[in-house]
C-alpha cells in the first residue's frame, strides 16, 4: 500500500481536502469519534497499533468500531450521502448506498479511500478518496447523543464472547416467550422507546420490577451499577423498565447458574 494510505495515518494530520459541499471521510469521522468516543483524531493511529490486551486497548478499538458501524448505517440508509473523487483530483460522483453493504467497512475509514471499480474488495488498490455530504453529516451529528464511556456491562459484552452469546440467547428466549417473531427487543437492543412499545414490549414500574426479581429498590439500583441490571427509563417523572430487558437479565443469570453447576 502506498505510504500515503497507511491505515489511520491520515488522522494524524489536519489537512482537510476541499470539495464543494462535501468534506473528506477522514475529517467527518474524526469529528464523530471526538464527539462519541471522546478521542482526538490524532489518537487513532496509536489506538489501532496498540497490542491486543483484552482490556483498555481493545475497549478503545471497540468504541471506534462502534462509531464506524454507526456512520456506515447512515450511508447504507442513504441518510448521509457519500461521494468518490479520483485520487489526485477530478469530479466527485455519488457512491451508491448499496456500495456500503460490505462485511468490513473499517479499512475505508482507516484510509478514507477505496477502489471504485472493485468496491467490495478491501484489498484492491485505492483509486478514489471518499467524501461525505457536509450538510447531511452535520445535521445528523447535531442530533446525535454522545455514547459516553463504556459501562462495565458494555465492556464485558465486548471482550467476553461467551457472555455476548449468553445475552443473545437470553434475548431470543424472551422474544420467543412473547410470541413475537418481529420483535428484536433485548437487554442491549438499540431500539427507541417508541419502537420498543410498537414491537409489543411492556413497561414496568419499580414496584412491578420488585415483584418480579424479588429485590427491593436499593438492591435493584445496586445491581444496575454492579451487575448489569437494565437501567430505568424516565417517563412522565417516573422510572420505568422494559419488561423484555428485565426478563432477559433473569434468563442471563439463570444461564450463568446452569454453567456454574455443570
Amino acid at each position: 500500500m502506498d505510504q500515503e494510505f497507511v491505515p489511520w495515518s491520515a488522522y494524524g494530520f489536519n489537512e482537510p481536502m476541499a470539495s464543494a459541499g462535501r468534506r473528506s471521510l477522514i475529517s467527518a469521522f474524526g469529528d464523530l469519534v471526538r464527539c462519541q468516543a471522546g478521542f482526538q483524531p490524532y489518537e487513532l493511529p496509536e489506538i489501532f497499533t496498540a497490542p491486543k490486551d483484552e482490556g483498555e486497548n481493545d475497549a478503545c478499538r471497540h468504541l471506534v468500531e462502534l462509531d464506524v458501524a454507526l456512520l456506515t448505517t447512515q450511508f447504507v440508509r442513504g441518510k448521509v450521502g457519500t461521494f468518490a473523487r479520483p485520487i489526485g483530483g477530478g469530479e466527485a460522483v455519488p457512491i451508491p448506498a448499496a456500495h456500503w453493504e460490505i462485511d468490513d467497512p473499517l479499512p475505508r475509514f482507516a484510509t478514507g479511500t477505496f477502489n471504485a471499480a472493485d468496491w467490495a474488495n478491501t484489498r484492491a488498490p485505492a483509486s478514489h478518496r471518499i467524501f461525505v455530504d457536509t450538510a447531511n453529516f452535520e445535521e445528523w451529528l447535531a442530533q446525535l447523543k454522545p455514547l459516553g464511556p463504556l459501562s462495565n456491562r458494555e465492556l464485558e459484552k465486548a471482550l467476553n464472547p461467551q457472555m455476548r452469546a449468553a445475552r443473545a440467547v437470553a434475548a431470543r428466549r424472551v422474544n420467543e416467550a412473547r410470541g413475537s417473531e418481529k420483535s428484536q427487543v433485548g437487554p442491549d437492543a438499540s431500539l427507541s422507546l417508541s419502537q420498543s412499545l410498537a414491537a409489543g414490549d411492556e413497561l414496568l414500574t419499580l414496584h412491578e420490577v420488585e415483584a418480579i426479581v424479588k429485590f427491593k429498590r436499593s438492591s435493584i439500583y445496586n445491581k444496575i451499577k454492579e451487575d448489569g441490571f437494565p437501567e430505568s427509563i424516565p417517563l412522565g417523572g417516573k422510572a420505568v423498565w422494559r419488561k423484555s430487558a428485565v426478563m432477559a437479565w433473569i434468563e442471563e443469570k439463570l444461564a450463568q447458574g446452569r454453567r456454574s453447576e455443570s
